[in-house]
């Protein structure tokens, strides 16, 4: 009988528990859906900024729509998405797309928690940034082998001037 009581007590805390681990992981499915709609409205924004296809004072609407077609999370509420750009200075142009939303909790409502909220952003940038890019190369005793070291010479000469850009 007093196991049996114990066992009531305690297991109390343990659905609790339980529950919010449920409802944080249905939250945390629809920000992670949330993050990779994201990611590609703001690469598909940066490309027709780029290509011309669009101007930005349809950045917001163009973003909305992007986003709206990519996000299909059925129990994300509230959602809503702005896009920030900011024009080449120097280092290139980015594109910031912020998300937030909220999804209707089942069991940590009880506990006074009705709704969590999630926010995420993605950012792209491109234009006239400078890559350094480096180059390692193995000269240790294996590569004395086999013709290992002659044929890593003519190699790295092409990938160092594909990486330069010249041909």
């Amino acid at each position: 009988g007093n196991i049996a009581v114990l066992f009531a007590i305690a297991a109390v805390p343990i659905i609790s528990f339980v529950g919010a681990a449920i409802d944080y992981t249905r939250a945390n499915t629809a920000r992670s859906a949330m993050q990779a709609a994201l990611d590609t409205t703001a690469l598909m924004l940066g490309k027709d900024l780029t290509d011309g296809t669009i101007t930005t004072s349809q950045i917001s609407a163009k973003a909305t729509a992007y986003f709206n077609a990519l996000y299909t999370n059925t129990e994300a509420q509230s959602v809503a998405v702005t896009a920030t750009y900011t024009a080449a200075s120097g280092n290139g142009s980015t594109i910031q797309v912020n998300g937030s939303g909220s999804v209707v909790t089942q069991f940590m409502k009880v506990a006074g928690f009705p709704t969590l909220g999630f926010n995420t952003s993605s950012t792209a940038a491109w234009g006239n940034v400078r890559m350094r890019v480096a180059l390692v190369l193995d000269v240790t005793g294996s590569m004395d082998y086999d013709g290992k070291m002659t044929a890593m010479k003519p190699a790295a000469i092409t990938k160092a001037r594909v990486a330069a850009g010249v041909k």
